[in-house]
């Protein structure tokens, strides 16, 4: 009951967490590839390492760091379909909601800073509750960051739990070089402060970067910098924030937020090491927004609190919940949450992707170009035509990226890109240039809805 009553606030997020995640339907295109290369792995008991999907880097070697990722999530759909994936998404989000709320209090933030503070973050983080390897990567953050905070506190036991999970996070996504950039700061840290626990914090670093090439599809850390460093723009997760779409402007308020608390109360070393990389990484790509968000939660919260009590001095509008009733209210959120999950979407929302096109492109054949973001749908529906494309990124960067875009946008060498790789039809959104030129040249319609039309050569 104690433990309960101690930890009635981080359960009570965590079941907010799990209660609002597991309503989402699963709709991201990386879902499909994911699950298709799991059950692959599945099927011939060993790691996918040459492309086996598309029709233009056949046979091609590659990796992206997610092997155990794709695996996890392919064992809980086959156990429990689009049901079980969103049920398991709900539970990482919970956990994640869990470790944040428990940073947020460890500047000794009252509920009502740290609930502010937190439930923004989560706001947030909406964008990255997705049934993709990513998702642990969204995960285990926030828990490494807490295990840190722990071990500068005095807890040898944090220390010890960290190499491990670092070693689970490098075979389940290529992230985990954050989480040893974390690991890193505050290493360093504790060397320049000359702080008791800077040679444990060494060793841990040290047994972290040992441990995570224990990973036999050998992504890397260096693999994981150099999509950091030269993003594909074109993808709207690479781009940078946008401030009028809603993550964005929350992430622009998380930043003006630390930068306002820092002017008023300071920030240390720490504050510095962690904040700096990670407000460039964020600044970088859409899809690194939420470290910065999850790191400066503690600061923002402990900053809040500050303010709240200059302006409630009084102690009363302080005072918590007695533990009993807080105990109570927490169990009461769990019990909610686990109803919640007899509503988990059963099947995933295709609204955006050619459902329509599945019986003509079963019958077609030749080469086929399709929309970058219907190729992981286009693997896991249609496995008997390969793509062009698809989400995985690092097989087709930058070559056969660079001859996609020539062609869909229409630019000068579009048809010898189509030439180079003998494209017979055509998958493309109605108003793409290239469609409009396609029909022009008198390629015929096999199939056609509202968000797209199949072309044939002649």
């Amino acid at each position: 009951m104690k433990w309960l009553a101690r930890n009635a606030f981080p359960i009570g997020l965590a079941a907010a967490g799990f209660t609002l995640a597991v309503g989402y339907p699963t709709g991201d295109p990386d879902t499909y590839w994911h699950l298709a290369s799991g059950q692959w792995m599945l099927d011939h008991r060993a790691i996918l390492r040459t492309d086996i999907f598309s029709s233009t880097v056949s046979g091609q070697p590659y990796s992206v760091g997610e092997w155990l990722g794709e695996i996890v999530l392919t064992l809980v759909f086959n156990a429990g379909s689009w049901a079980g994936l969103a049920i398991f998404r709900a539970l990482l989000v919970g956990i994640a909601a869990f470790f944040l709320a428990r940073l947020s209090r460890r500047g000794g933030a009252p509920l009502v800073a740290a609930l502010l503070v937190v439930v923004w973050a989560l706001v947030f983080s909406k964008t990255r509750w997705t049934d993709r390897p990513a998702i642990f990567t969204f995960v285990l953050f926030p828990v490494v960051l807490d295990l840190l905070y722990q071990a500068r506190a005095g807890s040898r036991r944090a220390l010890v739990a960290i190499p491990p999970l670092i070693l689970l996070w490098a075979n389940l996504h290529g992230g985990y070089a954050v989480g040893m950039a974390l690991v890193l700061a505050f290493a360093f840290e504790a060397l320049v402060r000359r702080r008791p626990d800077a040679a444990p914090l060494v060793l841990t670093l040290a047994a972290s970067i040992a441990l995570s090439f224990v990973d036999p599809e050998t992504f890397g850390v260096a693999g994981a910098a150099a999509h950091a460093l030269a993003p594909p723009r074109f993808i709207s997760e690479e781009a940078p924030p946008d401030v009028l779409e809603p993550s964005g402007f929350i992430f622009a308020a998380f930043v003006l937020g630390t930068l306002g608390v820092a002017l008023l109360y300071g920030g240390g070393l720490l504050d510095a090491l962690l904040f700096v990389p990670l407000l460039w990484l964020g600044l970088s790509a859409q899809r690194h927004l939420a470290f910065f968000v999850f790191a400066s939660t503690p600061f923002l919260a402990a900053g809040a609190a500050r303010i709240y009590r200059a302006l409630r001095p009084h102690p009363a509008a302080l005072r918590p919940l007695p533990p009993a009733a807080a105990a109570t209210l927490a169990v009461l959120l769990v019990a909610g949450a686990l109803a919640s999950a007899v509503g988990a979407p059963r099947d995933p929302d295709e609204h955006a992707y050619p459902v329509g096109a599945i019986a003509a492109l079963k019958t077609g054949s030749g080469t086929l170009l399709n929309e970058y973001d219907w190729g992981g749908f286009l693997i896991y529906r249609v496995p008997e035509r390969k793509v062009f494309v698809d989400g995985r990124l690092f097989p087709y960067f930058p070559a056969v990226l660079t001859e996609y875009r020539d062609a869909v946008e229409l630019r000068p060498d579009w048809k010898d890109v189509l030439a180079k790789y003998d494209v017979r039809e055509a998958l493309l959104m109605p108003a793409k240039p290239l469609a409009v030129a396609l029909r022009e040249d008198g390629w015929k319609v096999r199939a056609e809805g509202s968000n797209f039309v199949l072309l044939t050569k002649p």
